[in-house]
């Protein structure tokens, strides 16, 4: 009785099929899913180049920030600026999440934002949406000719980038570098190869195992990066983010300061289905220089444990500088 939805239908399926394995860290994608995937996982997203909170006040979304050289920014959309519609729809019964979609449905189009400033009648901007370049990393020469790169995740582009970061920073007087690998969920293992392998001297920096216990080690060259060095990690420091910390950790090379990380020493395979749909499912075990199975280990204990109990105070940052200085 009722209507049915084919498409919805087999993408449960699928998704139940892939969850019966029991492994977190596999799971299936519908075509929409991955298309975001992939571009995620390219640094790239379809948008305008604000982030956005729900105001309550107006029911609207207020803009919290407007990334530099974007449509967004452009467009003239300021920070504490407020959408209220959408191509004269309203949004004010959307979560962020629907707004999003809202958006992301325009790529490749122009859009007409109802915006409110300081709780006024809207007026229009025009806005491209396009596809988006995000920087996965960012640094800053603090106190102390401490050299602070912060690294968002390993995708596309984050070993390039980590690695002008560290050479801008040198450059500036930097004496130590603090890498901030908080709330980084991975990515690809080529570009935490180029990373690790910049910075660590000569010797194995990963270990990669097959289903059938075949083991192939990744060396680095003696070419290396030694100074005061030291990396932050949380609970939401997941796969190659951990690798990279203990990797630093096991060679010491570096203080590791933060929280227990998670555990993931699994690498998955992305497998493109013939609807555009796709399965992404653990296929190799990784291992720590030293041959450590952080998914059976439970991740990194770091070697000075600070957690940030006050949301207003950075604990773990500020430790690690003192530190390094």
């Amino acid at each position: 009785i009722g209507d049915t939805n084919e498409q919805s239908l087999k993408d449960a399926a699928a998704a139940a099929m892939v969850s019966s394995l029991g492994d977190k860290w596999s799971y299936y994608m519908t075509r929409d899913e991955y298309e975001t995937y992939t571009l995620h996982s390219a640094n790239e997203y379809a948008g305008i180049g604000v982030t956005v909170a729900k105001d309550e006040k107006s029911g609207g979304f207020k803009l919290t920030s407007v990334t530099a050289n974007t449509p967004a920014s452009d467009a003239g959309l300021k920070e504490g600026m407020v959408i209220m519609t959408i191509d004269g729809e309203s949004v004010t019964g959307q979560s962020v999440d629907g707004l999003r979609e809202m958006i992301q449905a325009k790529l490749n189009s122009k859009i007409v934002l109802g915006i409110s400033v300081d709780g006024g009648k809207p007026s229009d901007y025009t806005v491209d949406c396009s596809i988006i370049h995000t920087n996965p990393v960012t640094y800053e020469l603090k106190e102390n000719n401490v050299g602070y790169i912060k690294i968002s995740n390993f995708d596309s582009g984050s070993g390039d980038a980590a690695i002008a970061a560290i050479e801008d920073l040198l450059s500036q007087g930097a004496k130590s570098i603090l890498f901030d690998v908080r709330d980084n969920p991975g990515g690809f293992l080529s570009e935490l190869i180029k990373l690790l392998d910049y910075i660590l001297p000569e010797g194995t920096i990963f270990i990669s195992v097959d289903q059938q216990g075949n083991e192939t080690v990744t060396k680095s060259d003696n070419v290396c990066l030694k100074m005061n060095m030291a990396v932050l990690v949380n609970e939401n420091t997941y796969s190659a983010a951990e690798f990279f910390a203990a990797a630093l950790s096991e060679y010491k090379w570096a203080t590791v300061v933060g929280a227990p990380t998670t555990g993931k020493g699994r690498s998955q395979t992305t497998i493109e289905l013939s609807d555009g749909s796709a399965v992404h499912i653990s296929s190799r075990k990784y291992l720590t220089p030293n041959g450590v199975d952080l998914s059976q280990q439970g991740g990194i204990t770091p070697d000075t444990v600070v957690y940030n109990s006050d949301p207003s105070v950075d604990s773990q940052l500020n430790k690690a500088l003192n530190i390094l200085s």
